[in-house]
C-alpha cells in the first residue's frame, strides 16, 4: 500500500499524457449529442471517486449529475429514459457484475456509455462505447490508492472537456502537488503513534473535499478496523455533533476555498467540546485551533486540492494500520475484486 501511494505522482502524469487526446475528442463528440444528464455508477472506493466527480462535473459543466443506485437496474429491472444521458461506470477491475449490468442496461435505454477502469482487457470494455484508462499499473494492495486518484484525474480531464468555457482550474500541476504531499510521510509516521488505540472517529469534509471524507473513512475501516463515520461539515452540526465528548477524534479536510469558513467554525465548536481534532489544511488558523494538523502547501487551491489532500490521509491509514500491528495490504474478510448484484 505504501509503495502504491508513492507511485501516484508518476501514475497521474502518465494518465494525463496517455488519455488527453482521447478525452479531448470525446468531449467534442459528447457536446454534439446535447447531453443533459450524467449518471455515475460505481462501488467502494470507485464510488467515492464518483462522488468527487459529481461535484466537479456539476460545478464545471452545469449538467446535473446523479449517482446511480445499481439495484434499480440489477434487482428491480427498471427501464429508464436515458436517450440524452451520459452514463459513466467506474471500476478498478472492470469486473463488477452490478456495474457492468447497469452499463449494459443504460446502453439499451439510449445512453452513451463510458467506462473508467485500470484493466484494458476487462469485461467492462465490452459494455461501453468508450473506455478511459488509468495508467498506474497493476494495483496489488486490496485498499485502493493509486486507482482512486487515477479515477479522480480522469474526472478532471472529462470535466475540463465538457465545460462550456475554460475552467478556472487546470489539472496539469496535480502530479507535482501529489509529489509534495508525499513529503508529509515522516511527520505522519510520528503522528499516528497518538492514534494507535483509536477505535471510533468521525471524518469531515464538504464540497469538493466531501469525497475525501468518505474515502479516508473507508480506508480506516478496511485497513485499521476503526469505526469511521463520515459527514459534511454542515450535516455534522445537524445532530451528529451530539456524540462528541472530550478526546473524541475528529479528522477534518480543510482546504482553501468557499467551504473553509464553515469548516473553521466547526473546528472552533469542536475545540469548545474538547474533541481531539486533526486537520489536513494549509490554513494556519485552522491548524492552530486543532489538536494536531497536517499542513499542506498554500499553492494548492480549492479545485486541485482533492488529490494532493487525500495522499496524507492514505499515508495516515497505512501507517496507522502498521502501528496497530495490522497488515494494510491484506485486510481481513476482503479481496481485491468484490462481486455483487
Amino acid at each position: 500500500m505504501l509503495q502504491e501511494i508513492a507511485e501516484q505522482p508518476k501514475a497521474l502524469a502518465r494518465t494525463i499524457q496517455a488519455e488527453r487526446t482521447k478525452i479531448s475528442r470525446l468531449g467534442v463528440f459528447l457536446k454534439q449529442r446535447e447531453i443533459d444528464l450524467i449518471v455515475l455508477v460505481a462501488r467502494g472506493s470507485s464510488d467515492n471517486a464518483a462522488l468527487f466527480g459529481r461535484y466537479l462535473l456539476e460545478i464545471t459543466t452545469g449538467i446535473p449529475v446523479s449517482l446511480s443506485a445499481p439495484s434499480v437496474h440489477t434487482l428491480y429491472g427498471a427501464k429508464l429514459n436515458l436517450r440524452h444521458a451520459l452514463v459513466v461506470g467506474v471500476s478498478q477491475s472492470g469486473a463488477g457484475e452490478d456495474i457492468n449490468q447497469v452499463l449494459e442496461n443504460a446502453r439499451a435505454c439510449g445512453a452513451y456509455t463510458v467506462g473508467i477502469t485500470n484493466e484494458p482487457s476487462s469485461a467492462m470494455v465490452s459494455y461501453v462505447d468508450e473506455t478511459l484508462l488509468m495508467h498506474g499499473g497493476r494495483e496489488r494492495s486490496v485498499a485502493a490508492t493509486k486507482t482512486f486518484t487515477g479515477q479522480m484525474m480522469l474526472f478532471y480531464m472529462l470535466a475540463a472537456e465538457l465545460a462550456e468555457s475554460r475552467p478556472v482550474w487546470t489539472y496539469d500541476a496535480i502530479p507535482d502537488f501529489a509529489a509534495r504531499a508525499l513529503e508529509q510521510q515522516p511527520a505522519i509516521l510520528e503522528l499516528v503513534q497518538r492514534y494507535v488505540f483509536m477505535e471510533n472517529c468521525v471524518v469531515v469534509g464538504r464540497g469538493l473535499a466531501y469525497a475525501n471524507a468518505y474515502e479516508l473513512a473507508l480506508k480506516l475501516m478496511e485497513t485499521c478496523y476503526v469505526v469511521a463515520e463520515r459527514f459534511s461539515s454542515a450535516d455534522f452540526l445537524h445532530g451528529p455533533v451530539a456524540m462528541v465528548e472530550r478526546h473524541f477524534p475528529v479528522i477534518l479536510f480543510a482546504p482553501p476555498g468557499v467551504m473553509l469558513p464553515g469548516v473553521k467554525s466547526l473546528i472552533k465548536r469542536l475545540r469548545e467540546l474538547r474533541a481531539d481534532t486533526l486537520a489536513i489544511t494549509s490554513d494556519l488558523e485552522a491548524a492552530g485551533d486543532c489538536s494536531r494538523a497536517i499542513v499542506m502547501p498554500k499553492e494548492i487551491d480549492e479545485f486541485v486540492a482533492p488529490i494532493p489532500y487525500i495522499i496524507p490521509a492514505q499515508l495516515f491509514a497505512a501507517l496507522l494500520a502498521d502501528a496497530k500491528g495490522l497488515d494494510p495490504d491484506q485486510p481481513r474478510s476482503l479481496s481485491k475484486v468484490t462481486r455483487t448484484l
